[in-house]
This record gives C-alpha cells, sequence and structure tokens, in this order.
C-alpha cells in the first residue's frame, strides 16, 4: 500500500472535484469499485488534465482517507503540475542546439524517476515525457530524490505514448530506445541530431508498442553476472553518451 506520510491526500467527492477544476496538482484519483453516485466530473476532469484513475476496494480508501468520510473518492496531491507537451514542442522548436528528450515508459519508482530528473536536468535534456498510466507523479519524494532539479525541468504527463512518438519520428527526431535484447551497441547510435531516448519500466523494459516505434534499439554491454542496469543508471549512461557525442 501507498505510504501516506509521502503525500497530501484529497477525499470526498465535491473536494476532488474542485481540486480538479482549480487545477490543484494531483498525483492520481482513487475510486472505490462499482461505487454509485461518483460525479461524471471525477471521471472527464481527470482525463483531460492526464491524471490516472484507479479502481480500489474500500480498504485502500479507508488506508488513505485516515478513515475519513471519502464517499468512494480519494485523489493524492502531486509537488507540482505537468508541463504540456506543447510547451516541450515550443522549447524544442527554439532550442539553439538539436532538441534531446527523455522518455519513460512508465517509470513508477520516485527515486529512479527523481534521479533520472536530475541526470536530466544536468545533462541539458529538453524536456521530459512520461505516460499517465503506471507512472509515478511528481511528487515531494521525486523532488528529494531529483534533488530539486525537477523544479527547472519541463515534464509533460502523456496518456499514450504511440502518438506523441509517431509526432516527433514525422518531426525528424531519432527516436532511440534501451533494449537489451538488441546487438546495435548504445555508443553506435547518432544522438546529434534531435534525439529522443526512450527508457522502459523497471524490470520488464518497453513495452513491445513501444519498441516498434523506435528508429533504433541499442543496448548497454553488461560485464558482470547481471543482466541489466537500474533504470537511472542506464538513463544516465545514454544521456550522457549524447552529451559526449554533441561536445566532440
Amino acid at each position: 500500500m501507498e505510504n501516506r506520510s509521502e503525500q497530501e491526500i484529497i477525499y470526498g467527492r465535491r473536494p476532488v472535484v474542485e481540486a480538479l477544476r482549480s487545477g490543484v496538482p494531483l498525483q492520481r484519483i482513487y475510486v472505490l469499485k462499482q461505487a454509485v453516485g461518483v460525479p461524471k466530473e471525477v471521471f472527464s476532469l481527470a482525463r483531460e488534465g492526464g491524471v490516472a484513475v484507479v479502481h480500489c476496494d474500500r480498504e485502500r480508501l479507508d488506508f488513505l482517507s485516515h478513515r475519513g468520510n471519502h464517499q468512494g473518492v480519494v485523489a493524492s496531491r502531486a509537488a507540482r503540475n505537468f508541463n504540456t507537451l506543447e510547451e516541450i514542442l515550443a522549447k524544442c522548436e527554439h532550442s539553439p542546439q538539436p532538441p534531446l528528450l527523455l522518455v519513460l515508459d512508465e517509470i513508477q519508482d520516485p527515486g529512479n524517476f527523481g534521479a533520472l530528473l536530475r541526470t536530466a536536468e544536468g545533462g541539458g535534456v529538453t524536456g521530459v515525457i512520461v505516460t499517465s498510466a503506471s507512472s509515478c507523479s511528481l511528487t515531494a519524494a521525486v523532488t528529494r530524490s531529483s534533488a530539486g532539479a525537477d523544479q527547472y525541468m519541463l515534464v509533460a504527463r502523456v496518456p499514450k505514448l504511440g502518438p506523441v512518438l509517431r509526432k516527433l519520428k514525422e518531426m525528424g527526431f531519432a527516436v532511440i530506445g534501451a533494449d537489451s535484447n538488441t546487438d546495435y551497441d548504445y555508443t553506435q547510435a547518432d544522438y546529434r541530431g534531435a534525439s529522443v531516448i526512450v527508457m522502459g519500466a523497471e524490470g520488464r523494459g518497453l513495452r513491445p508498442s513501444v519498441k516498434e516505434l523506435c528508429t533504433r534499439l541499442v543496448k548497454i554491454p553488461m560485464l558482470g553476472k547481471v543482466e541489466s542496469l537500474n533504470v537511472s543508471v542506464a538513463g544516465g549512461i545514454m544521456v550522457y553518451e549524447a552529451v559526449r557525442q554533441r561536445r566532440n
């Protein structure tokens, strides 16, 4: 279960609707399974704002709300709002050098997310794009893990990666995905032009549907007995390979 101390909780049907209407940054909304009378606005406003809705049992809602009168609806607040994809694309358009984007496919651990944001900020990444479903949000734990670097990064949350990656490819971006099941070394990819680095979820890696949209899949050689690196370490290696190539 979630650690309540890491979250600010809003509960009750009307308070959650008002939070959505007023633009309060929300991480996730939890709705009681088969609940009757939940306002349709909860779902429509969440969809518009890219906030994931999770259906769960009463025990989980009672835990999150400290057994308050949640009426079957609980929301966890995020540390800050996400940016829009349009903001990131506008920054790409006006970038003095070829833009570099980092796309995170369902990264769930706040420590990994924060570390990746810290690396992205240090490596001059133009913007970070994450999925809205099954992904970590911009929580206080992420801010701590990023050492505050998240406050300087443009981070957009999108419902689906497919349309975004297709659009970026149409715009001329090279989409480079990290995948251990390839013979192509990460140093062999060309990051000097407009590029997207795509990292997959902890343990599982990139989903097949995302792999299909990459223009190149690359791997980081593993010389020891473990099969893969932590995603934040792997992401850092690839971001700084782009930095190295662009400085030479």
